[in-house]
């Protein structure tokens, strides 16, 4: 489904993979990620984007009327009842982003406020969170199934008021909480086939001119694959190195991923490094050692283009 919203979208999820590049999913999510932008300009006033596992199912800013859905079978199996209860949840963010966090926007001059609310399944244990990051200030972690609140930085005022707060007994917590659960158990029923897809990717390893800020470098392209959980490391000597390079990952336009390995070089043999990948799609590990050349076919492509949407029209 096509939108006019997709660079915004790609925006939120660029953030959204910032904390679990590399990582192996265990369990299954469904999270929301919320943009309160006070002061940039080109940038809606709240944004949202919802993720059900590794794919993008819900879109929303404060230029549209509804949430939108990015997946044709969640249109078609919620009801009526179920884009109600999304809405709610979507009402209680806007309101706790833009009226009890304005005073501390004001006082500090803060641009924009970060929100990451959702819930996990593991086994059958449900976990269900909330995160909220303002510029400079610090975060405020909240974890609903326990019912506490922790904040860091100067938000860390708040603490003492959050001690002597239950937060799983405010009504619009409890409805957010087993709303998510629930929405998170059918998405996971209507999507398992689009959940549960592989796709192999293909890895290439080509040499970076020197520019103003970075010498000599290596670039190792990962592309298309899914789902995004996956294992991509430098190799010097056949040894892991586990700092002092840079990682990329971006969404494809085709909902796969696009990953790119960045290591500056400390000596001219470009042989001793090695790109070693794992995926769950791959029947075995893949190496690209240190060479020359062009990417094969268009597949690397596709993460350029997401990438130069994001740069000409979010950016």
């Amino acid at each position: 489904m096509e939108s006019r919203n997709g660079p915004r979208l790609l925006l939120f999820t660029i953030l959204s993979l910032c904390s679990v590049a590399g990582s192996q999913a265990v369990s299954h999510s469904l999270t929301y990620f919320y943009l309160h932008s006070l002061n940039i300009p080109g940038l809606p006033y709240i944004s949202m984007v919802g993720m059900l596992d590794d794919l993008q199912i819900y879109y929303y800013d404060s230029t549209l009327q509804a949430v939108e859905a990015k997946q044709q079978w969640i249109m078609d199996g919620f009801s009526a009842q179920d884009w109600k209860n999304q809405k709610g949840i979507l009402d209680m963010i806007k309101k706790l982003l833009s009226h009890n966090l304005t005073p501390f926007t004001s006082m500090f001059s803060i641009d924009f406020i970060q929100a990451l609310l959702g819930c996990t399944q593991s086994a059958n244990t449900f976990k269900t969170f909330l995160k909220i990051g303002c510029q400079d200030l610090g975060e405020l972690s909240c974890d609903f199934t326990t019912g506490k609140c922790i904040a860091t930085g100067v938000l860390a005022l708040l603490n003492s008021y959050l001690q002597q707060v239950n937060i799983a007994d405010i009504p619009e917590i409890y409805m957010m909480n087993s709303t998510c659960i629930q929405c998170l158990q059918k998405g996971l029923q209507l999507g398992r086939e689009e959940l549960e897809r592989q796709v192999a990717p293909e890895v290439q390893v080509m040499k970076k001119r020197p520019t103003a800020t970075a010498g000599k470098s290596l670039s190792c392209i990962i592309t298309p694959f899914y789902p995004r959980a996956i294992n991509a490391t430098w190799l010097k000597n056949g040894r892991v190195i586990s700092e002092d390079y840079k990682v990329t990952m971006l969404p494809n336009y085709n909902d796969t991923y696009w990953m790119e390995l960045v290591i500056e070089l400390q000596d001219n043999d470009v042989n001793i490094y090695t790109c070693h990948v794992e995926h769950s799609s791959l029947p075995e590990t893949l190496m690209a050692r240190g060479g020359v050349g062009e990417p094969r076919g268009a597949a690397p492509l596709l993460g350029l283009m997401a990438a130069l949407a994001m740069m000409t029209k979010v950016v």
